[in-house]
């Protein structure tokens, strides 16, 4: 009896040791922003970006030309300053 006992502690002790072992699996990555509750509000930002780059560029543009307009009508008028004025 006292072998029967021992043989079925040992059994029951062998497999609790055996389904408490903890298995290591890969580590998980992380969970993007997109994938979140915040996923329509990141895209809606980025979006927002990409409008703002393009009306920058597009007022660097304008500038551009603005400057260019600016300084050959400079130099019109200046070549217009030495042409003989008549006093008559």
């Amino acid at each position: 009896m006292r072998n029967l006992i021992a043989i079925l502690m040992t059994l029951t002790l062998a497999t609790v040791m055996a389904c408490s072992h903890k298995q290591e699996s890969a580590p998980e990555k992380p969970m993007s922003a997109k994938d979140t509750v915040f996923g329509d509000d990141i895209r809606a930002l980025e979006k927002a970006k990409g409008v703002q780059d393009t009306l920058n560029k597009d007022k660097a543009n304008t500038d551009k030309a603005i400057d260019s307009a600016t300084e050959s009508s400079n130099n019109s008028a200046a070549d217009d300053s030495k042409l003989p004025v008549s006093t008559d």
